[in-house]
């Protein structure tokens, strides 16, 4: 799989929808959008969605936290 990375910025750079397919399974669908770029766009079932929202909330915690922005090894 290849890497990709995302810098989206400005209002409307994310978006968030929900889709149902033919079989009645429900995603959860991001949008990245990107000037001069195709939009990329990421599904989720609404479980793995529901996981990766508590993942961020934690990330976002820590990101509060200056000691969490400490390179390894330094003093501190």
């Amino acid at each position: 799989m290849t890497e990709v990375v995302i810098s989206p910025s400005g209002p409307g750079a994310i978006e968030a929808g929900l889709m149902i397919d033919e079989t009645g399974t429900r995603f959860v669908v991001l949008t990245f959008k990107e000037p001069d770029a195709d939009p990329v766009l990421v599904t989720f079932t609404v479980p793995i969605f529901e996981k990766f929202v508590a993942h961020l909330n934690r990330t976002a915690q820590a990101a509060g936290n200056e000691h969490n922005w400490r390179m390894p090894g330094s003093p501190g």
